[in-house]
């Protein structure tokens, strides 16, 4: 190991990023079996799931980078049983009404006591892994385990036995990278043409959930329902017909800076005299519209020429406001032309032209700014354009 190697934090983010998925992993599969339960990470334990504020299953989550063996002397294995037995001991939940998780991309060893307690175990089976684990509870003299081999063996055998029996071990587990294709496999059925895709967004979503619940926002846990609710959300808006559509205020575009100046959809603005809170909401409006038009690009979410022919359609919307505001006021002088090409302008921005599904408005005026910028449409009647070969916006 080299000495920067050794500071890394890859093992501990990875072990915290399979904690989470595994929350969300088991939890898709209790929509069927415990649709009422709640999920909370780091309450009780890694990750637990709670009914009518009852624990009924606790998971120690055990992430390695490298493969490796679950010996009966592994710090994982007796971190783990100190971590039930005192939370038996403190009253934190009842030994007969708990199921404990291990769940680890590490193999039990052929004959080790943990190879004796996956799923559907015997009484043979618990009564040989008790006989094991005291034998190495006894005899190792290992510190890292010292204060939990202790507790193993200050519990009364029938005390011992009962907590193994209901402990179930998941080893060989898929590890972070390959946990994602099991919850990919969920959306299988409810979004069959981007399930990769709906397991991304569903990610998302939970990430921004479980760091709430971290942060104490949402103390009681995460509940099931609101995952189902999500997970069916996501599957309807990547059916075939749908387009995605992020949270504005998540996508990653920059700030308004001075620079900013100098694009042709702002000197527009400019010369119709935006205020400069409407210049600032609208040069965000336009990174967000094309940070989410890039996105569908990229994604191969929409139709060859679907952008540009809404953007046509944005454009003949915008001939047919003009040509009659023109008409209807026949602007001469100066403020005139300058109160009509706000009016043009204030109308533009608080439309919400359809595409397909998506009806947003920042979506329709962050698209207007962008023809704006190519000199396509204009608000003030006299304005020269000086930017007419700017990218267009569903360019990724």
């Amino acid at each position: 190991m080299t000495d920067l190697a050794k500071y890394s934090a890859s093992g501990p983010m990875a072990g915290y990023l399979f904690q989470c998925r595994l929350g969300l992993l088991h939890g898709l599969e209790l929509t069927r079996k415990n649709p009422e339960a709640v999920i909370s990470i780091e309450r009780f334990d890694d990750v637990a799931f709670e009914t009518e504020n009852l624990v009924e299953c606790l998971v120690q989550a055990k992430h390695h980078v490298v493969p490796k063996s679950l010996s009966d002397k592994s710090e994982d294995v007796w971190k783990t049983l100190l971590i039930w037995i005192e939370g038996a001991q403190k009253g934190v939940f009842e030994l007969i009404k708990m199921t404990y998780m291990l769940i680890t991309t590490a193999e039990c060893p052929p004959g080790s006591a943990m190879s004796k307690l996956r799923e559907e175990a015997s009484e043979k089976d618990i009564d040989e892994a008790y006989s094991l684990l005291t034998n190495v509870a006894e005899e190792s003299k290992s510190q890292a385990t010292k204060n939990a081999r202790t507790a193993f063996l200050n519990m009364e055998p029938s005390e011992a036995k009962l907590l193994l029996s209901r402990v179930v071990v998941v080893d060989n587990h898929p590890n972070l990278t390959d946990v994602s294709s099991d919850i990919s496999s969920h959306f299988n059925t409810l979004a069959p043409k981007n399930p990769d895709l709906a397991a991304q967004y569903l990610e998302g979503w939970w990430l921004s959930r479980v760091c709430l619940h971290l942060m104490g926002k949402h103390e009681q846990g995460i509940p099931v329902q609101h995952l189902i609710l999500k997970a069916h959300e996501i599957g309807k808006i990547l059916s075939e017909e749908a387009l995605p559509i992020d949270d504005p205020t998540k996508l990653d575009v920059k700030d308004y800076t001075a620079d900013d100046e100098f694009r042709n959809f702002v000197r527009q603005m400019r010369a119709i005299k935006i205020t400069d809170g409407m210049v600032r909401s609208a040069t965000s409006d336009y990174y967000r519209a094309y940070a989410q038009r890039s996105r569908w690009s990229r994604e191969n979410l929409i139709l060859e020429d679907e952008l540009s022919n809404y953007d046509e359609k944005l454009q003949d919307s915008w001939r047919r406001k003009f040509e009659a505001e023109i008409l209807l006021k026949g602007a001469q002088g100066e403020i005139e032309k300058i109160q009509l090409g706000r009016s043009i302008f204030l109308w533009a921005i608080q439309e919400s032209t359809p595409l397909r599904n998506v009806v947003e408005k920042w979506i329709t005026a962050g698209s207007y700014h962008g023809l704006a910028d190519r000199d396509k449409v204009r608000w003030h009647p006299d304005y020269s354009g000086v930017n007419a070969d700017a990218p267009e916006l569903n360019d990724a």
